[in-house]
């Protein structure tokens, strides 16, 4: 739809397998420190612009192309000069954006959030649905394409900004916790009903538990002043001795 074909269609998908791989290794490195709720609250809000650019880009400057280029339905529509250009772009973006955050995440998140009795199974299913609804997207999109065209892009921009909604109001930070210290949010006495701690007010705690597995402890207990130190979460990390 961006008017490009031949070798040129095979260039330009095969950057963005590079974008995909080459952004995820950063996430790979840094992900504990960066915590869960930033990257999957920013991968969320960058990939529902790019959505809603290239919705705006196909929408305003696109041309409908009865029977599809070359026959093909799936692309009803063309772009060409500056705007295809741009789609590119915004389709670039947001593989990266996804690379770096939700990609990733989505998978560390799961164990980490579920308590011991109920973590194989809900993490079985959790990937069983992440593989279902793959599948669903890839009936979903093409035949989409063919109806309501740009559209498409705007359901995926709502989508993403339920995702960040999501986030922001219901998933707590779990970086550098045990699973006990999970299982504490979700039955805080003072927190919300059927959610415990609100999740914005959860910080993440990765110092206090690196300490720990550098051995870097000289007392029953550290307190860990994690706002000095990359706005991470203050706890009390206890070590019994043996």
């Amino acid at each position: 739809m961006a008017g490009y074909s031949g070798n040129a269609n095979l260039l330009a998908s095969s950057i963005q397998y590079i974008i995909n791989v080459v952004m995820t290794v950063p996430a790979l490195i840094w992900m504990d420190k960066w915590g869960r709720r930033w990257p999957l609250m920013l991968g969320a809000f960058f990939m529902m612009s790019f959505m809603f650019a290239n919705a705006g880009l196909m929408g305003g400057t696109g041309e409908v192309v009865p029977g599809g280029i070359g026959g093909v339905p799936q692309q009803s529509m063309r772009v060409s000069g500056a705007p295809a250009k741009a789609l590119i772009a915004c389709t670039y973006l947001f593989v990266a954006s996804y690379a770096i955050s939700w990609g990733p995440v989505s998978w560390v998140y799961p164990p980490e959030v579920y308590p011991m009795r109920v973590r194989g199974k809900a993490v079985a299913l959790a990937t069983s649905a992440n593989w279902a609804f793959n599948s669903a997207l890839g009936a979903f999109v093409p035949e989409a394409f063919a109806t309501i065209r740009w559209k498409v892009y705007v359901i995926f921009g709502v989508f993403n900004l339920a995702m960040l909604l999501h986030v922001a109001f219901v998933f707590p930070e779990t970086a550098g916790k045990t699973l006990e210290e999970v299982q504490l949010i979700f039955d805080d006495p003072n927190g919300v009903r059927y959610i415990g701690t609100p999740a914005w007010k959860t910080k993440k705690a990765t110092k206090g538990m690196q300490e720990v597995e550098r051995g870097n402890v000289n007392a029953d207990k550290m307190m860990v002043d994690d706002e000095k130190s990359g706005d991470e979460e203050a706890g009390t990390v206890e070590v019994k001795r043996g």
